[in-house]
């Protein structure tokens, strides 16, 4: 609403005011048209179209996000987050093995992943400690992105597991183990 300085009353649009009349393309509809998806666009993964904009989805499965790297990277916009979601998404979740694999990995996952997400909130040199650590996960990861069939994804997904077994696991402990043998060595 304006008022006419004229007149001191309240008019309707700026044309009113100055005594013209408002052309038809920008008198205000009265009715909103229809707007299909097809016409704003698609929404990505985990939105919907409401009306004319893209929400978020409420994510009611357990299992929807990379709590340890995105409390690492503190978000869930950063790019090694971006990268783990889109393995997961477009290669493991592609295939009927990938589906088992992820379904059984979650419910490992979201067993632990809480606590460190929370305590790598709370304990800013934790959280870079977590970050340097699972760098070199983030980069054998990376393979995954060579794969295409699902024998492929199979037998990419096999090797970096086991690489990350060896470089998580098995490279520590024969580390130890030689720093034990080290020492008795040294003792005598």
């Amino acid at each position: 609403m304006l008022i006419d300085t004229t007149t001191n009353q309240l008019t309707k649009s700026i044309y009113e005011a100055v005594g013209l009349v408002e052309p038809e393309s920008t008198k205000p509809e009265t009715t909103k048209p229809e707007t299909t998806e097809s016409e704003i666009g698609q929404c990505g993964p985990g939105t919907t179209l409401v009306g004319d904009t893209c929400e978020v989805v409420e994510n009611t499965q357990k299992g929807g996000g990379c709590l340890i790297a995105t409390a690492a990277y503190g978000s869930e916009m950063a790019p090694q987050v971006q990268f783990l979601r889109e393995i997961r998404d477009s290669k493991v979740m592609s295939t009927t093995s990938g589906v088992s694999f992820m379904t059984a990995f979650n419910s490992f996952y979201y067993s632990f992943s809480p606590t460190v997400a929370d305590l790598e909130r709370e304990n800013p040199v934790f959280k870079e400690v977590v970050k340097i650590g699972i760098t070199p996960m983030l980069s054998s990861l990376s393979i995954m992105s060579a794969a295409d069939s699902e024998q492929e994804i199979i037998t990419y997904g096999i090797g970096v597991i086991l690489m990350n077994a060896g470089m998580y696991f098995v490279a520590p402990v024969m580390i130890v183990y030689s720093i034990k043998k080290a020492k008795t060595r040294l003792s005598f």
